[in-house]
């Protein structure tokens, strides 16, 4: 199946998951490694999830661990890119050896002209941005201005305020390189229910 953005689907936690994204063309599966985080992926999963599944990048996902614990955890698990979903000093970033997917958050204090001035900094040293939002539920005319400037000039995914009947408009009005996804728990183990994800793609598919 062939979709007409790239996605990434972030806190993939079982094999359901993994393996319905795999067949659907998503880019990127992530994986909540944060030490410190109850939720995080157990390694015995990790390692079943990773074996299963091919043709798919993956992503660790990290708040605050240190460079050398990333990387460490990196080779271990043969993971592609590292997603750091708190800010990281450049030369913190420049340790990590693998390509780095940096969130940022806005809200509707945000000024773009600042924004800008931070993604210019980092970009260099950064592979792409994923957008979060802790004010703003949906992308509407309250934002979609901001998230058309930062797309133009920087490899931008979206990461929230997607569904079915949006996500065509928005992908191309925004321009992004891309839209996040999140992934959950399964229902049962073993079955999940993926109404939400496929709708989505389905709309998405070339």
């Amino acid at each position: 199946m062939g979709l007409r953005t790239s996605v990434i689907v972030n806190g993939v936690n079982n094999l359901s998951d993994a393996r319905y994204c795999a067949g659907m063309g998503v880019d990127v599966i992530g994986f909540n490694l944060k030490l410190d985080d109850p939720k995080r992926v157990q390694p015995e999963t990790l390692k079943e999830i990773t074996g299963w599944v091919s043709g798919i990048k993956l992503a660790g996902e990290f708040t605050r661990a240190k460079p050398e614990i990333i990387n460490e955890l990196a080779d271990e698990f043969n993971l592609d890119l590292i997603q750091l979903d708190t800010p990281y000093l450049i030369d913190e970033i420049e340790e990590i050896n693998r390509p780095v997917i940096q969130k940022v958050f806005i809200n509707k204090d945000t000024v773009v002209s600042e924004l800008l001035e931070m993604m210019d900094l980092y970009s260099p040293y950064v592979d792409s941005f994923i957008v979060y939002s802790s004010d703003f539920t949906s992308i509407d005319d309250t934002n979609e201005k901001l998230l058309r400037e930062v797309s133009k000039k920087h490899k931008v995914y979206l990461g929230f305020g997607l569904n079915k009947d949006n996500v065509t408009g928005i992908v191309k009005t925004v321009k992004p390189a891309g839209i996040g996804l999140q992934g959950g728990e399964e229902i049962r183990p073993g079955y999940k229910n993926f109404d939400e994800f496929q709708d989505i793609f389905d709309e998405l598919e070339d």
